[in-house]
């Protein structure tokens, strides 16, 4: 079996990443990527267990993508790929929990784990959750169930999230972020849509 051997970054989340580092003061943005790695490293650790051969590892502005190689997945084979990443982040920020006593570092570590793995358990298209529920449905009521359920699960979810992004930026003054973060979920969701018809 070929071994994964590819990371494929968009230019832009190059930029980006330097761009971090440049000017990031405070190291919360290093601890953040620190985060996501360890959760993308939960997914190649599930594709391993599972003997799942695996292309590259694809990482753009709205996330990493694991390129399967040469077959299908199984439903259960992509739903615990699916879960490995988000269970990994929370059990990451778990761990670094009783370090808090000792510096900001693991404080920061610990929450942006937190926050990664519930994030990406949201029942979003493209997102961890998303995957999850659009396998489970697949698999107890076939493929129109799924895509039926998450085309409304999708919106549902994506609609409460700027929601709650909108009311936290007009309310507390800030989240200009998180509002963007959300917008643009929200417009990808509409795009993507948008193409299929």
């Amino acid at each position: 079996m070929r071994k994964f051997q590819r990371l494929r970054v968009a230019p832009q989340v190059a930029i980006l990443i330097v761009v971090m580092a440049l000017s990031d003061q405070s190291g919360i943005c290093a601890v953040t990527l620190l985060a996501a790695a360890f959760h993308e490293c939960g997914h190649l650790l599930a594709a391993r267990c599972l003997r799942i051969p695996l292309g590259c590892l694809r990482l753009s502005l709205l996330g990493a993508r694991l390129e399967i190689r040469g077959r299908m997945l199984t439903y259960g084979e992509e739903w615990v790929l699916s879960a490995a990443g988000p269970l990994t982040s929370l059990l990451i920020s778990l761990a670094a929990a009783p370090l808090w006593r000792y510096g900001i570092w693991a404080q920061y570590f610990s929450c942006a784990s937190l926050v990664l793995g519930l994030l990406n358990l949201l029942p979003i298209q493209s997102f961890d959750g998303g995957r999850m529920l659009e396998t489970a449905l697949a698999f107890f009521g076939g493929e129109t169930v799924a895509r039926r359920g998450m085309l409304l699960f999708s919106f549902t979810f994506l609609f409460l999230l700027w929601a709650f992004a909108a009311y936290f930026l007009l309310r507390a003054g800030d989240g200009l972020s998180l509002f963007c973060f959300s917008l643009s979920l929200f417009l990808r969701f509409f795009d993507h849509h948008r193409e299929q018809k």
